[in-house]
């Protein structure tokens, strides 16, 4: 499981093999301290605090 704090600051425990995909969110989520966007594969979209590539590397690890 990895850790990401959703827009709302709470904390959302994940399953890596539950994302789809992880995008760099837009300038203007960026003003509201919306980094990344993580899509799952049961539909749901995120927009998380945390990087898409600080996301990756959690994934990655989670993996090791």
């Amino acid at each position: 499981m990895i850790t990401l704090t959703d827009s709302n600051g709470l904390k959302r425990y994940l399953a890596p093999a539950a994302i789809a995909r992880v995008d760099e969110a837009c300038t203007s989520s960026q003003w509201h301290g919306i980094c990344a966007i993580v899509r799952m594969f049961d539909g749901q979209v995120l927009e998380v605090k945390q990087r898409a590539d600080d996301i990756v590397r959690l994934i990655t690890e989670s993996k090791g």
